[in-house]
């Protein structure tokens, strides 16, 4: 196995299982989340561990009970090439709407280092809109809105 299709299933497992110190040790300090969407309450790039760890990830889980979720329960890693992954995942469960979300997300990772530098996800964006976030969800603004003209397509 090599070292990208390590790190890619550790990332996925500590989803699953909730344990943010083994996501948290898996992404770079300038880690660069890209969601590329034009709008809404999760759209366009946010930068930095911090930045996910404190912003996008609680946003996502206070969404959700725990005990009725599992983000990340399937996944499978379609591609790798040079220090990238292109993998797939599935969530099982219910959201605090009591809606089902079992949304499907598309990855691609960038990997230097052992450490995930850049995660591209696109997901079901009215399944979100719908099951996850309420109606007094806030958007979570990001760092620079989606363009591709804002992509460094070099790292």
């Amino acid at each position: 196995m090599s070292v990208y299709q390590k790190v890619t299933e550790d990332f996925y497992n500590g989803i699953a299982a909730g344990d943010i110190e083994v996501v948290e040790a898996l992404i770079d300090d300038d880690f660069e989340l890209i969601v590329p969407m034009s709008s809404g309450v999760l759209s366009g790039i946010y930068k930095g561990k911090k930045r996910f760890l404190e912003g996008v990830i609680p946003l996502v889980f206070s969404c959700v009970d725990p005990e009725q979720m599992i983000f990340c329960k399937n996944f499978k890693i379609i591609s790798t090439f040079d220090n990238m992954v292109i993998a797939m995942a599935q969530n099982d469960g219910i959201a605090l709407s009591g809606k089902p979300y079992n949304q499907t997300y598309f990855h691609i990772m960038t990997i230097v280092s052992g450490k995930i530098t850049r995660m591209i996800e696109s997901f079901d964006s009215a399944l979100a809109n719908d099951a996850l976030w309420m109606e007094n969800t806030e958007d979570l603004r990001p760092d620079i809105p989606f363009s591709l003209d804002e992509m460094d397509f070099n790292t």
